[in-house]
């Protein structure tokens, strides 16, 4: 069985520094096979704190996929519609009547053998999320408290302190200082685990909005109390695990179940219940010589409960309770509890299984049980709990701190099956085309979209090209794609591409209008779709080109007002749309240009009659919006000598009376409009001039 591998060329690039070749020439002296080198050589380019040791299993690439389906019970995925029906077992024993069987829950089936080998090979996850899968779980002494907070986001436990509820059923808090992460730093440096592996696994197994998880609610029946928080022991569902927690006390022979007990004599009292050997029961107190239990049995797979009540110890069996070795401090009545042994429970289980990898898939050559002894079922358990750790390093800004990464090598891996062109299309105001070129003997491929932090599945095709509609204009999206190809009845699922960045387009302005005034122009236009504000390009005639003029911030703002212009002359204006997203600014095509032309307030000089000696009577046509009037007189015709003015303060004013040095001389008289604003004065052009003779 050949596994797929994909590789693709996007839009995004990585920088190449210097140390490049000799890095990689690093890898291979290393053992890594040239299928590895490129990937984590990019890695390394991004976070050269990171190091990457190999882990050569000596195993056969077949044979080790072989031997993890050596029970396909063991290998489960998710039955639901967004998966391809390839990824689900359909051997005679997984595949029944047309139905794939149940292995646990209501609907976790056994995974295909191509499904098992896409999530073993170590080459598709060489990306900075996945590759957590094989981060070291060992205990590492400069991991924070506040990188686990950052792990734990999003769940009850983050930033809490530990409550929960006791085997009677009442809430409880362990105490006023103690949070869940300090148990978790507690349980990493004494169990010598990894503090961020172990707040993952946490928040993997039992991680959500509210402790309403099976194992962590403390009101499943009946295991009142009782708390997993790694799920251990949980093979077909969470109250196995619940029942390990427990401990297992049971009956080692006959005894009687006493309905009371009196404290002050240390007797019991009440109705006496005869119980026979091998009779289970869930601790809830110690009472002197007595256990105070709840009896359960099983039947059919379920846990049926019984009465309560008082049985002596010494009647018990205690072999997997207490704070031994054996016992792990069961059971785990509490939060602490759990998180802390089972923490230890782990690193005595997994000493060789060093990785959320290698706790999956089993391929450790100095482990002493190849393929078994794995922590859990669900097939790309290990991989999304990386995502979980990706997500708390990013969140405590620690991603580039030293992490070492033990990566598993086989020996007769598959060749790499290569993707290449992926790369934009097309785009529009709602829409992206995404092309890549033919994979040889693809049968689909299948796209995914970063949605909130995570990659969803956005729809298998089945030909090299894809358009994805419904998209927010002026948004950024994230596309990645894998091939899946079929040689002869064997399917195989490739490594997904890098991701490819798309910004979509925004909607171009539509209906701008224009009017004006002396000294300023008002835009209006339509609103674009999705804008967070547009861009006013004004001509520049001097360069030939547009430039801003002035930026509208707000997507719903619709109109501006231009100042500052000056009288009667002529502009050409665009409008631009744009958006911001994560920071970066996106425009849409210009629209269209407007002309528009400032009004010039010309004043109507009615009139200018000298009636007395060197008296001139002139008066004009009133202009409205602005502060006054000019006039000027002087006996030059072009007003460039011997000439005088005065400001006539109110747009109302309409006439003066000037007063000449001289009479019977020639005179001529002209008028304009002023306008005062911000401490800024704009005059509007000269009237026509009139020529007198003063008296």
């Amino acid at each position: 069985m050949t596994a797929l591998v994909i590789t693709v060329t996007s839009i995004l690039s990585f920088p190449c520094f210097a140390f490049a070749s000799s890095y990689e020439d690093e890898l291979r002296a290393k053992g890594f096979p040239e299928s590895y080198i490129q990937k984590l050589t990019v890695l390394h380019n991004k976070y050269p704190n990171w190091i990457f040791e190999p882990l050569m299993t000596n195993l056969d690439w077949q044979t080790a996929v072989n031997g993890e389906r050596s029970l396909h019970s063991n290998q489960l995925i998710q039955n639901i519609s967004s998966y391809d029906t390839s990824m689900f077992c359909s051997c005679p024993r997984c595949y029944v009547n047309g139905k794939y069987v149940v292995q646990e829950s209501s609907n976790w089936v056994s995974a295909s053998e191509s499904a098992v080998q896409y999530y073993m090979d170590p080459r598709n996850w060489l990306d900075e999320q996945h590759i957590f899968q094989f981060e070291s779980t060992s205990y590492d002494g400069t991991q924070p408290k506040e990188g686990v907070e950052a792990i734990l986001y999003g769940t009850w436990m983050y930033d809490s302190l530990i409550t929960y509820r006791t085997t009677g059923g009442s809430v409880k808090l362990y105490d006023s200082t103690t949070k869940y992460s300090d148990v978790i730093m507690k349980a990493a440096n004494d169990s010598g685990m990894s503090a961020y592996y172990l707040a993952s696994k946490i928040r993997q197994e039992n991680g959500g909005a509210t402790a309403s998880a099976s194992a962590v609610n403390g009101t499943v029946s009946p295991f009142q109390g009782i708390y997993n928080y790694f799920n251990i022991g949980a093979y077909t569902g969470a109250p196995d695990g619940l029942a390990w927690a427990a401990g297992f006390l049971k009956l080692n022979n006959n005894s009687t179940l006493y309905s009371d007990y009196d404290t002050a004599t240390g007797t019991v009292t009440g109705t006496a219940t005869p119980i026979y050997a091998g009779q289970y029961m869930t601790w809830r107190a110690n009472k002197g010589n007595y256990y105070y239990v709840r009896l359960y049995n099983e039947v059919n797979g379920k846990y049926v409960e019984g009465a309560s009540g008082y049985v002596l110890q010494s009647d018990c069996r205690t072999k997997y309770m207490g704070d031994t070795d054996t016992g792990l401090g069961r059971p785990w009545t509490n939060p602490y509890k759990a998180i802390y042994y089972g923490a230890k429970y782990i690193a005595r289980s997994f000493k060789t299984q060093s990785s959320g990898y290698l706790q999956k898939f089993n391929v450790n050559p100095a482990s002493s049980n190849l393929h078994t002894n794995e922590y859990m079922k669900n097939v790309a358990a290990a991989s999304s709990e990386a995502v979980s750790t990706y997500n708390g390093y990013a969140k405590a800004n620690i991603l580039g701190v030293t992490k070492r990464f033990v990566i598993p090598v086989f020996n007769n891996m598959p060749n790499e099956i290569i993707i290449t062109g992926f790369s934009l299309s097309a785009l529009g105001e709602g829409y992206a085309t995404l092309a890549w070129n033919n994979t040889n003997g693809a049968i689909s491929y299948q796209v995914q979209m970063l949605s909130n932090g995570q990659w969803v599945d956005y729809t298998t095709v089945s030909s090299p090209a894809v358009t994805v509609y419904g998209l927010i204009p002026g948004q950024e999206y994230k596309f990645r794609v894998r091939a899946v190809v079929q040689n002869g009845s064997e399917i195989k699922y490739g490594t997904y591409s890098n991701e490819l960045s798309v910004s979509t387009v925004i909607s171009k302005v539509s209906g701008v209008k224009a009017t004006s005034g002396n000294d300023y122009i008002t835009l209006k236009w339509n609103t674009a779709k999705n804008a967070t504000g547009y861009y006013i390009y004004i001509y520049s005639t001097a360069r030939k080109t547009y430039r801003i003029y002035k930026t509208v911030n707000g997507g719903g703002t619709t109109s501006v007002k231009l100042t500052g212009l000056k009288p009667n002359k002529s502009y050409k204006f665009k409008v631009k749309a744009f958006a911001t997203c994560n920071g970066k600014v996106y425009k849409a095509t210009a629209s269209n240009s407007i002309s528009v032309k400032t009004k010039n307030n010309v004043v109507s000089l009615s009139s200018a009659k000298s009636s007395k000696a060197k008296k001139i009577t002139v008066k004009w046509k009133k202009v409205s919006g602005v502060t006054g009037y000019q006039v000027m007189w002087s006996t030059s015709s072009n007003f460039k000598k011997n000439f005088l003015s005065v400001k006539v303060k109110g747009a109302s004013k309409t006439s003066t009376t000037l007063t000449t040095s001289k009479s019977k001389k020639t005179y001529y008289v002209r008028v304009r409009a002023y306008k005062t604003a911000k401490g800024k004065t704009t005059y509007f052009p000269w009237s026509n001039k009139i020529k007198l003779k003063v008296k």
